[in-house]
């Protein structure tokens, strides 16, 4: 045997027995540790008639976060109920208008602070977990290493308000705009992003990258603007839109254009080998095609 030939030989058994030792190793492992896929250990906040409303008139900026003493982020919380989630739309009465309205039960679980323009509302996940979670009842201290997962339900954030300016980095958590007549839509969100009949001058979305859902639908905006490296799967769909504005890093970028009216789209590469590639569907469409230099 050449030695060429047993030198590969031996890389490829190498390769074989550490995978090996690491699956003897995992199956000796406390796999509960991986456990918020499953429903009988989530957070369940009751559902009640009862919602408390707090003011957000004065504020340019609503933000929602979370607050935990656990810096090493061992017992990770997600928003993941798809009924759930923060809901963005006009108020059905003007006592309503310019308010934010959270479930009773969780109103005690927050804490509001103010900055400027900025209004940022805070969920306390150590006493949430201790009321309603599993670190309290299994008396569990974490485990070096191991990560302990723990889905949140029942949580429904009812935002009443025409200034949709809004940052939602509640992990995981559905955010869902709708029927808002405005002049700006710009929305953080890290948990999939729905935005239905709206209407207004600027539509920009952002999400928590690599794998949020973005979808547009039933709307109107001169301008939208999308940044394909912080999405995954998108779709725009049944929207009059005057102005695409795209940017992003990555060589196959590729985006939908159908033949509905006239539309610019406006090409931001972030660096010299970024590309974007157009497909064209249904009817003919007349397209003005822009492109701005990287150091534009």
């Amino acid at each position: 045997m050449r030695l060429t030939t047993k030198i590969i030989t031996g890389i490829i058994l190498s390769i074989f027995l550490l995978s090996l030792l690491h699956i003897i190793g995992y199956s000796f492992t406390d796999r509960k540790n991986y456990r918020r896929k499953y429903p009988n250990n989530s957070i369940q906040i009751p559902q009640t008639e009862q919602q408390t409303g707090i003011n957000i008139a004065p504020y340019r900026v609503i933000a929602f976060e979370t607050e935990q003493s656990d810096t090493a982020n061992q017992f990770h919380y997600s928003f993941t109920d798809s009924a759930n989630g923060l809901f963005i739309q006009p108020a059905t009465n003007a006592a309503a208008e310019n308010t934010l309205f959270v479930p009773e039960t969780l109103y005690d679980y927050l804490s509001i602070q103010t900055t400027n323009d900025t209004l940022t509302i805070k969920i306390n996940l150590d006493e949430l977990g201790e009321k309603y979670g599993f670190k309290k009842a299994g008396n569990r201290k974490p485990v070096p290493g191991h990560l302990y997962g723990e889905p949140i339900s029942g949580v429904n954030l009812y935002l009443h308000t025409s200034n949709v300016n809004v940052i939602n980095t509640l992990n995981e958590m559905h955010t869902h705009i709708s029927h808002i007549e405005t002049d700006s839509i710009k929305i953080y969100a890290a948990g999939e992003l729905h935005i239905d009949s709206c209407i207004a001058r600027v539509i920009e979305p952002v999400v928590k990258p690599d794998y949020r859902k973005v979808t547009v639908k039933n709307s109107v905006a001169q301008v939208l603007i999308l940044d394909l490296d912080r999405m995954k799967n998108w779709n725009i769909n049944n929207c009059e839109i005057a102005e695409r504005h795209i940017t992003g890093s990555r060589r196959n970028h590729e985006i939908s254009v159908t033949g509905n009216g006239h539309e610019t789209i406006v090409w931001q590469p972030k660096n010299e080998n970024a590309e974007l590639h157009l497909k064209f569907k249904g009817n003919a469409a007349q397209i003005t095609y822009e492109t701005q230099s990287v150091s534009d």
